[in-house]
């Protein structure tokens, strides 16, 4: 099994080799055409709409902004957000867009928020009914996830995922504490 592997191995360096493609250890993807927004949305929108999964198509801050001037957003429920490299900026963003009344789901994770844009993020009033909100692995710290613990913007909130983040253990008393009231609090 591991001989079959490293053959495959060695044969794809001798191909690379051959047609003068440099070796760098790891995939690159060159990507020289702008992203097509629009059909990354179109593609990505399911349920009659009502579903927006854009799981790891890295739209980025860039995409976020095109995202909020799309009519169609007021009837989507869910939106999925892991993987696309949405940092604090696009956490402004989000704040910005406009109010999402139908909205009860914002899946975020895996991105790059961090404690300002999670503390940001937490300020947003435009997601009046949402009901779960999901940060894990975003590099948010402390200050990032007690503005969680301290919103009052998100009063139909039962469901908060941190996990994967950089918490400390007096942290995590303190918004078990505060959000006891929460059908799910995950931290771990």
């Amino acid at each position: 099994m591991i001989r079959k592997r490293f053959s495959k191995l060695v044969r794809s360096l001798i191909i690379l080799v051959f047609l003068g493609i440099p070796f760098t250890g790891h995939t690159q993807i060159d990507q020289k055409e702008p992203l097509d927004f629009e059909n990354i949305f179109k593609e990505s929108l399911q349920r009659r709409g009502k579903f927006l999964d854009l799981s790891g198509k890295k739209i980025g801050d860039e995409g976020l902004k095109i995202l909020a001037e799309q009519k169609w957003l007021q009837k989507v429920t869910r939106i999925e957000l892991r993987y696309n490299d949405i940092t604090e900026e696009g956490a402004a963003i989000l704040t910005r867009f406009p109010t999402l009344p139908k909205l009860k789901a914002l899946v975020l994770r895996h991105n790059f928020l961090a404690d300002n844009g999670a503390v940001t993020l937490s300020k947003a009033e435009n997601f009046p009914n949402l009901v779960e909100i999901q940060l894990g692995w975003n590099e948010v710290r402390d200050a990032g996830a007690v503005a969680f613990g301290n919103t009052k913007s998100f009063p139909k909130l039962k469901k908060l995922d941190l996990r994967g983040n950089f918490l400390s253990d007096e942290t995590k008393t303190e918004l078990k504490k505060n959000l006891a009231h929460l059908k799910s609090l995950k931290l771990y």
